[in-house]
């Protein structure tokens, strides 16, 4: 059983800028109670956690614990008052000994203990968590798994009322998070009342008795997991099918920024006009060779392991979306094939010129471009000078025939060719960053998220573009959580799911398939 509310969350909200991350969210948590907080990539999971725990100061909106307001207390202050919280990446300090870090821990808690109590006090989590012959060694001799109890036990050593776990199943694989559950739960029979943000969908469903469902920072459901887990509303967010609230709940412009406004007949460029901005267009990659190849590719952030052994190909003037749920290896993979991450083993070629180990400047050099996600536009350069800068290597009439293929691409850059980037709304950004991509006339171009945080009528002015530049022949891997309309445009697509490949085929197929939804809301696990 549990008891009235411990934390209560009225009207919350945060602006960065323009973007609305979280917006008059309000639900309440009740004592004793194991809650999940779920959505799709970009609901403002990552946001509402960083208010609660007091990293993030809100901008709107209440936050009571135990019936005191901590809206405005800092971090530390709210340690003591009994909110402890883990984070996606563990972070011990590696030098001390497992011990020690509980101790440093033990010097922000709620309780002042005597040494020899509080030294018990330590060896009684420690074997809670699983960690008790671990006890002397230095943090940075465990593995990932004992990282994550490590960060669990150093948040109890707080001795919270409310203990946040924020992406504690990021990176394990299942029979680690059988034993994350299993630890969960025994935290949980103690009667710590405990707050679950996760994309492993196994973990709520099995740790949790209430589900919050977040979607464009606002609250979409509350309820039993298996009737969320089993609501078509909440698939269709997942997967991109949902029907967009209206104005009002995207994200607003910055101050300054021009509205949202595409051309209500935005002009449909020809193929041929786009040629200028597609490169190795008469390049002989071999007959039924592919453009992109990637061999068992895996890769890690540290300990903790983001892809296993990806195979995957893209032929030329082919568009392949990936696909998957949060946390899935969508961006990971994409950083591994531009260089921004390292992989750790496999191959990748390009037209059959192994790049594995090339530095990113030099496998863009070799004509791969990535539009990265959260668009990383030079804020203080003009639009045009930022789609210059991207196009540095061509020749002056090259140049000014890209700009001109741009600006026909997008109108709206050319109306604000002057401006600085940081005055242009978000669709605006995205747009230029896209093009910016497009200037180094490219042989493959990734696209990563570039729906994430965009009004519906601005999606589809960015994917009118694909379709364009898919007909001048362009060769895309596009990474996207808005499946419907990937697969719209994709010829074929993979999914993947813990950093692997779980379904992969021809896109029409791909929609049919029901393991899809599965691999979305978690019942694949």
């Amino acid at each position: 059983m549990t008891g009235g509310p411990l934390l209560e969350v009225r009207g919350l909200g945060k602006r960065f800028g323009g973007l609305v991350a979280v917006e008059d969210l309000t639900f309440a948590v009740s004592e004793g109670s194991v809650t999940g907080v779920i959505g799709p990539n970009g609901a403002g999971k990552s946001t509402l956690i960083g208010l609660l725990g007091g990293a993030l100061q809100p901008t709107g909106g209440t936050i009571a614990l135990a019936g005191q307001d901590i809206t405005e207390l800092p971090a530390p202050e709210r340690a003591r008052l009994g909110i402890g919280r883990t984070y996606q990446i563990p972070r011990p300090f590696l030098d001390m000994t497992v011990d020690e870090n509980l101790e440093v821990a033990q010097t922000a808690s709620r309780l002042r203990l005597h040494r020899v109590a509080a030294r018990a006090r330590r060896g009684e989590i420690l074997e809670g968590c699983g960690l008790g012959e671990s006890r002397n060694w230095p943090a940075r001799r465990l593995p990932l798994l004992r990282r994550k109890r490590l960060e669990v036990a150093r948040a109890l050593a707080l001795e919270p009322q409310l203990l946040l776990l924020d992406e504690v199943g990021a990176g394990l694989v299942d029979g680690e998070v059988t034993e994350l559950v299993d630890l969960i739960r025994a935290i949980a029979l103690r009667k710590t009342t405990i707050l679950i943000v996760e994309h492993v969908l196994r973990i709520v469903r099995e740790c949790c008795t209430r589900l919050v469902v977040l979607n464009l920072g606002r609250k979409l459901a509350d309820g039993r997991p298996a009737e969320i887990l089993a609501s078509d509303e909440v698939a269709a967010v997942y997967l991109g099918t949902a029907h967009r609230p209206a104005t009002g709940s995207y994200p607003a412009p910055a101050a300054g920024a021009a509205p949202e406004s595409p051309p209500d007949n935005p002009p449909v460029v020809a193929g041929a006009a786009l040629a200028c901005l597609v490169g190795g267009a008469g390049d002989r990659v071999g007959e039924g060779l592919p453009l992109l190849r990637l061999d068992r590719v895996s890769a890690s952030y540290g300990q903790v392991p983001a892809l296993r052994e990806i195979s995957l190909s893209v032929a030329p003037g082919e568009v392949v979306a990936v696909l998957g749920a949060n946390g899935a290896g969508k961006t990971s993979l994409a950083d591994v094939i531009s260089g921004s991450l390292a992989s750790r083993s496999g191959i990748i070629e390009l037209a059959g010129t192994r790049i594995t180990g090339l530095r990113a400047d030099q496998i863009a050099a070799l004509g791969i471009a990535h539009c990265m996600e959260g668009r990383r536009i030079f804020a203080d350069l003009s639009v045009e000078q930022n789609l210059l800068i991207a196009a540095r290597r061509a020749a002056p009439a090259a140049s000014s025939m890209r700009l001109e293929a741009i600006y026909a691409l997008f109108p709206v850059l050319a109306e604000r060719r002057a401006a600085p980037g940081t005055s242009l709304s978000g669709g605006q950004q995205q747009m230029l960053a896209i093009s910016r991509a497009l200037m180094a006339r490219p042989r493959l171009v990734i696209f990563d998220e570039i729906s994430l945080g965009l009004a519906p009528i601005v999606i589809d002015r960015l994917y009118e573009a694909l379709a364009g530049l898919r007909r001048a022949g362009l060769t895309m891997l596009i990474v996207e959580q808005d499946v419907d309309r990937a697969l719209e445009i994709a010829d074929r697509a993979y999914v993947l799911e813990h950093g692997t490949v779980a379904l992969e085929g021809d896109a029409h197929a791909i929609r049919g398939d029901a393991r899809l939804r599965h691999l979305y809301i978690g019942m694949a696990d």
